[in-house]
């Protein structure tokens, strides 16, 4: 006999319930409400704006020649966290292409006013626990609030949990890593304070080799950078057992203040972060291994003699989890030959970043000219009513090194939103939208969908 207090079960309806409030699931939340559904977003933390809100920098603004490749909503959020002073806006990355630097907790209350004020409903400490399927269709997911259950019913769902918590749920079919090799690892991302920046920059300029392919006028120019450093050092101290990081350099995310650093480590290979014992240790592991890494910087890096712990995240940073089959799947050779065509959404250009699951090693590849991610990736094949956003998109395990970084994610995440409210008011299912009239809504707002080789846009 179950002990649910179905009595107490609330219903909620909406024409449209996104779940996460990641980059692809406030894009696609805002895009549909804007073409008049009545939306909700559910948060399983207490705060919306995903990874951002976290500390990590936006990525994929634009492309190998400075090109832009993401406009539209995703723009114009990045406009709105410049007006609230938040971010400076996109800038020229000499290893990333791209970034968008941010204040991390001032993310949250733009995030939170830029759902708000497009009519955006918000629940926050609430998952998904169950869900209801009938007929191959989603119908409702239950969720949960410390121990409060409601039933949530739309008429198009969209996950955009990361993990694809929703679509798993359901019973979609759905893919993990590549046969015979693991997931990407997580990372533990931590907020280093009593950093004397001046002083290691002036060590910086004294040892130019873990510099490349930066230079010190790029990180005097604005404090919005990241960079990723100290390679040679742990090419000293690694083999001496030195280096307490499971990764071969320093990613160091600078705060826009004089004393504070972010860092994007320990890498926790062998994670699986939809398995709790295995995500755990991850975390448990993680927050030693930062704990050490910090003094072995204070020990060797001039800089961080008085470096200490001010935060570790309020939870690992995870790369790849799940990645659910859409009627398109995204291939590493779609990325490559940077295919575009009438199905293209959005744009990606990020290079293939693909972290090594059991050792050191990384693959960074760039690549000279965008490609097109088509409509049919955000669409579960095999449950209706139901569309992807974010990172849980049908894509190959090659291409999304690529396609999972989030300002890709927010111009992925538009069309979404754009071709839920459309299947509604089409009264059609999301994957017999025209896609063609997606294109068109996108293309008004600023989306950008092709570039030629003189980087003019959408012809």
């Amino acid at each position: 006999m179950s002990n649910i207090r179905s009595e107490e079960l609330r219903v909620d309806r909406y024409d449209v319930a996104v779940f996460g409030s990641g980059s692809g699931g406030v894009a696609s939340a805002v895009a549909a409400a804007r073409r008049g559904c009545r939306v909700l977003i559910v948060e399983k933390n207490g705060y919306v704006g995903g990874m951002l809100a976290c500390g990590l920098p936006y990525l994929g603004y634009l492309d190998a020649k400075q090109r832009p490749v993401v406009g539209g909503l995703a723009l114009e959020f990045v406009e709105a966290l410049k007006a609230d002073g938040v971010s400076y806006g996109v800038r020229r990355c000499p290893k990333h292409d791209s970034i968008v630097g941010i204040k991390p907790d001032e993310v949250k209350l733009t995030t939170a006013k830029f759902l708000k004020e497009n009519g955006v409903d918000i629940l926050l400490h609430t998952a998904a626990v169950d869900t209801v399927v009938e007929d191959g269709v989603l119908k409702a997911v239950i969720c949960e609030c410390a121990g409060t259950r409601r039933r949530v019913e739309a008429k198009v769902f969209v996950d955009g949990t990361g993990d694809g918590v929703v679509s798993y749920l359901a019973g979609a079919d759905y893919e993990k890593g590549t046969p015979g090799v693991d997931l990407q690892p997580p990372s533990i991302l931590f907020t280093v304070g009593g950093v004397d920046k001046k002083g290691f920059f002036a060590w910086l300029e004294e040892h130019p080799e873990e510099l490349e392919p930066y230079t010190m006028d790029y990180l005097n120019e604005s404090p919005d950078f990241v960079l990723v450093t100290l390679q040679k050092l742990w090419q000293k101290l690694n083999p001496i057992g030195e280096w307490p990081m499971g990764i071969w350099a320093m990613i160091y995310i600078n705060r826009f203040n004089d004393s504070e650093i972010c860092i994007n480590g320990p890498r926790m290979a062998y994670t699986d972060a939809t398995d709790p014992e295995s995500i755990t240790k991850a975390e448990l592991e993680g927050q030693r291994q930062a704990v050490a890494f910090i003094e072995m910087l204070r020990k060797y890096v001039p800089g961080f003699e008085k470096a200490y712990l001010v935060h570790f995240n309020d939870a690992i940073g995870v790369r790849e989890t799940r990645r659910i089959v859409g009627y398109r799947t995204l291939t590493v050779e779609d990325v490559k030959a940077g295919r575009i065509n009438e199905e293209t959404i959005a744009l990606g250009a990020y290079p293939i970043d693909i972290h090594g699951s059991k050792d050191y090693s990384s693959q960074f590849i760039h690549f000279d000219k965008p490609y097109g991610i088509p409509y049919g990736v955000t669409v579960c094949k095999t449950v209706g009513g139901l569309m992807m956003s974010g990172r849980c998109i049908s894509v190959d395990s090659q291409s999304y090194g690529s396609c999972r970084v989030m300002g890709t994610c927010f111009a992925v995440g538009e069309a979404v939103g754009t071709g839920a409210a459309l299947s509604i008011q089409k009264g059609c299912r999301p994957e017999e939208v025209d896609v063609a009239e997606i294109r068109e809504i996108l293309l008004k707002n600023g989306g950008i969908l092709n570039i030629d080789n003189e980087g003019k846009r959408n012809r």
